[in-house]
């Protein structure tokens, strides 16, 4: 009975990581779009904007701060189930 409970605590707080996550990565993917555009204007930069916007957008999915939005999930769940552990053992 009791681990029901925390398995359904676990399953909540994944939905709720979720939406944080979700909104985060879409807050941070405007706010990287939004520099290479001040970029491109302040550069004046000749050629396809939506490519080179595109192109940008393209490294940023690879980059290290899109695989950091990942410690929302890891951080808060490393810590729930750790301290499940040592309350329970």
């Amino acid at each position: 009975m009791i681990v029901a409970g925390w398995l359904r605590l676990a399953v909540f707080a994944l939905i709720v990581l979720t939406i944080a996550y979700w909104l985060a990565a879409t807050y941070s993917r405007s706010v990287r779009r939004e520099k290479l555009e001040k970029r491109w204007v302040a550069e004046a930069m000749i050629g396809d904007r939506d490519a080179w916007i595109d192109e940008g957008m393209r490294a940023y999915e690879k980059g290290l701060k899109r695989r950091l939005l990942w410690l929302i999930y890891i951080l808060p769940m490393a810590f729930f189930f750790a301290t499940v552990y040592f309350v329970n053992w």
